[in-house]
């Protein structure tokens, strides 16, 4: 599946958003090695991933902030 130029930017501002950014740091604060996780997901091994997420789910924090991510990716034409 090929992006759209218009997809891309999109993506990029998410990534950029200060919510992103606090998502990232929570991930990092709960032991979580993103980075690692990330590249064995696109390497068809997402258990490490979906664990990280499960428990980020798990707190009202994490909730709140992958909700509005998700509410701001609607908003740019992205789901």
């Amino acid at each position: 599946m090929e992006l759209s130029e218009k997809n891309r930017d999109a993506i990029a501002q998410l990534a950029k958003s200060s919510d992103a950014q606090k998502l990232m740091e929570l991930l990092q604060r709960q032991g979580g090695q993103v980075k690692q996780a990330a590249q064995a997901a696109a390497a068809g091994d997402p258990a490490q991933l979906m664990t990280m997420m499960d428990q980020l789910m798990h707190s009202k924090e994490g909730a709140e902030l992958v909700n509005r991510i998700d509410s701001q990716a609607k908003k740019a034409g992205l789901k």
